[in-house]
């Protein structure tokens, strides 16, 4: 019987619950015992001795049993199977749910389904049975890193190393991209025997995968290398623990980047060790936090890099991508160890915006599915790798693929920042507008003031009120729509800021999200979140600016291009209130003014109009696929 994804994952529930409903164990247990039973599966498949696992008629369960306990035994002395001996290398002994789980196997040939969709579904079974622990271990989106192994692109001759491999996914989608050898090394012995099993499930070698309790990969370098065999890695994936410290000062006077340190990010320390291990001319491609790329706490890691490297790509990755397990803002950093001579080029840059997935751990899909009726997901990658081949191809990005890809040269006047933010296209075209504007210009702090906090929510009387409130997720992106909510008083933990009709406001968080609104000028006073700046008109500019006009600028590319060098913040990303009172404002005549909001106004009608066909374009078509299951369904009745 052929099975699908989803079966195959139903099938190793299955498992899994016969093992938790016989003797109980934790999920961790039964996850590696179900991995065993799965692997002599196939290996009985692959040799011809299912036999050894089919229950035959009034065979007592102890007999089959220890015939696949036996079967486990001949795997372990297979070159391969070696990889799995050890602690964690014993059969399961619970007699029951062995051979129950066997026998799931009569109808089904594992060697029949597909890698991709047995890779797919054992990586769920990881993600739903591992937590993040305190190793700062988490499981990179298995679309993610498939996108960084096609823009390194293996080849069958690369030693691909992963020194912080976890489960083994960046070994996996180099094995799927290329037969090529993989290295791995881990501080956590479960997950390094995952790692080889994962590898084994396929068809890799698992012999050099190892863990190196302690520091790990950041242990002394001749310790790291015995642990590979001293192999040479030509290639490097990897998403290390960038959000730890390391502490043990005799670790760190080992690193050029932690010598006279008393504690240093493991992320700062790993990209350095991984620039040490890597041939001359090898790959690396790793998932950073952005503090590396742009703090200037951290240039000394930057200048380590340019020195030692050619920074190849930097893709922005928005928060999201490792939520719920971290919300920090990171990006995916290609490079090369240099060859004598060379020198910089052109650096590929990218800004996703969207990588499929949402701030819960969800996958976040298209609106629409596609022509076979499959979801979607809602992804930047693909269109990011597609203008990378292009970049490698003709030595620049084509100007189709602005903004979300550009290709840059790096600015040393900028403390050398590799972060996309300080290199962004929208910064200079924001430049260039400003000077080529025939009308005058204004910086904001001239047309507004902005609004202090002025009220303390603290007090107990009234704290059962309910009061009109405009939070962050009461503001639609882009557009400026908004809604106000009403909430009892006491929910407010903090000093917010007051609104009244005529201000307009913007948020100073995430500023790529561009949530500015105007509220009317016959609306109800409010409150509203300490990271909305509330604007208001300067009674000496009531004849320089309309508040509509002003809105829909602050909304603006030109606006936008002036903030984006100055973001800051890992989590968090945000403009600080006095990078906000000096952007500039192109201000024309007030009749200009109001034809301009006139026209947002219009085009904003017809964006609404289009969205709504298009929903209505789907009822329609549900209905359909509805209606042609029906008469389905009829005709086998009729039949």
């Amino acid at each position: 019987m052929s099975i699908d994804r989803a079966d195959f994952k139903r099938l190793v529930n299955r498992m899994s619950g016969m093992f938790r409903d016989s003797l109980g164990g934790g999920i961790l247990e039964r996850f590696e015992d179900v991995s065993k039973l799965l692997f002599i599966r196939m290996y009985a498949e692959e040799h011809g001795l299912e036999g050894q696992l089919t229950a035959k008629r009034n065979e007592s369960r102890r007999t089959v049993y220890e015939r696949a306990r036996a079967l486990w035994e001949q795997v372990l002395s297979t070159e391969k199977g070696q990889a799995l001996r050890g602690t964690r290398g014993t059969f399961p002994e619970d007699v029951a749910a062995v051979v129950r789980c066997l026998s799931l196997f009569d109808d089904v040939r594992l060697t029949n389904v597909d890698a991709d969709v047995k890779g797919a579904a054992y990586e769920e079974l990881l993600r739903d049975t591992f937590e993040k622990n305190e190793n700062q271990q988490y499981f990179t989106p298995r679309h993610l890193m498939e996108f960084v192994v096609e823009m390194a692109s293996p080849a069958q001759d690369d030693v691909v190393l992963d020194p912080a491999c976890g489960s083994g996914g960046f070994l996996i989608g180099a094995l799927n991209h290329a037969d090529c050898d993989v290295l791995g090394l881990d501080v956590d012995d479960r997950m390094t025997w995952v790692a080889r099993i994962n590898v084994l499930l396929h068809n890799g070698d698992p012999y050099h995968i190892e863990c190196l309790k302690g520091a790990g990969s950041l242990s002394d370098i001749d310790v790291v290398n015995h642990a590979l065999r001293d192999r040479k890695p030509t290639m490097i994936l990897t998403n290390p623990p960038f959000g730890s410290d390391l502490a043990d000062e005799d670790v760190l006077d080992t690193f050029q980047t932690g010598k006279g340190r008393k504690t240093r990010r493991r992320g700062i320390l790993f990209i350095e060790r991984c620039i040490d291990l890597l041939d001359e001319g090898g790959v690396l491609a790793v998932v950073i936090d952005d503090s590396v790329l742009n703090l200037p706490a951290n240039h000394d890691i930057r200048e380590l890099m340019e020195d030692r490297c050619v920074i190849d790509a930097v893709v922005s990755l928005p928060d999201v991508t490792f939520m719920p397990y971290s919300t920090a803002k990171s990006s995916v950093v290609l490079l090369h160890r240099k060859h004598e001579g060379e020198v910089q080029g052109r650096v590929f840059m990218a800004d996703a915006e969207n990588v499929g997935n949402r701030p819960n751990g969800d996958p976040l899909y298209e609106e629409f599915d596609d022509a076979e009726g499959r979801r979607v997901l809602k992804t930047d990658l693909p269109t990011i790798l597609e203008a990378w081949r292009r970049f490698k191809q003709e030595g620049a990005v084509p100007r189709s693929y602005l903004p979300l890809a550009f290709d840059t040269v790096l600015n040393s006047s900028m403390g050398l920042r590799l972060d996309v933010n300080s290199h962004h296209p929208s910064s200079k075209l924001a430049q260039t507008m400003l000077q080529r504007s025939q009308e005058p210009v204004r910086r904001l702090c001239d047309l507004v003031e902005f609004a202090a906090r002025d009220i303390d929510m603290s007090a107990e009387e009234d704290a059962d009120a309910v009061i009109p409130w405009i939070g962050l997720g009461d503001i639609e992106a882009n557009t400026g729509d908004y809604e106000v909510s009403r909430i009892p008083r006491k929910r407010i933990k903090s000093a917010p800021h007051t609104f009244k009709g005529g201000d307009v406001l913007i948020s100073r968080l995430r500023p790529k999200l561009r949530k500015v609104i105007r509220i009317p000028e016959d609306a109800d006073s409010g409150y509203c979140s300490a990271e909305l700046i509330v604007l208001r008109q300067l009674p000496e500019a009531e004849a320089l600016v309309d508040m509509d006009y002003l809105s829909v600028m602050l909304r603006s590319d030109v606006v936008f291009g002036q903030m984006v060098p100055h973001i800051t913040g890992i989590g968090r990303p945000r403009v600080g209130v006095p990078m906000l009172k000096n952007v500039r404002i192109p201000v024309p005549a007030l009749s200009r003014q109001r034809e301009i909001v006139a026209r947002f106004r219009e085009e904003e009608r017809k964006r609404q109009d289009l969205k709504a066909e298009i929903a209505r374009m789907r009822i329609r078509e549900e209905q359909m696929r509805i209606h042609a299951y029906e008469d389905s369904l009829s005709a086998a009745f009729a039949a």
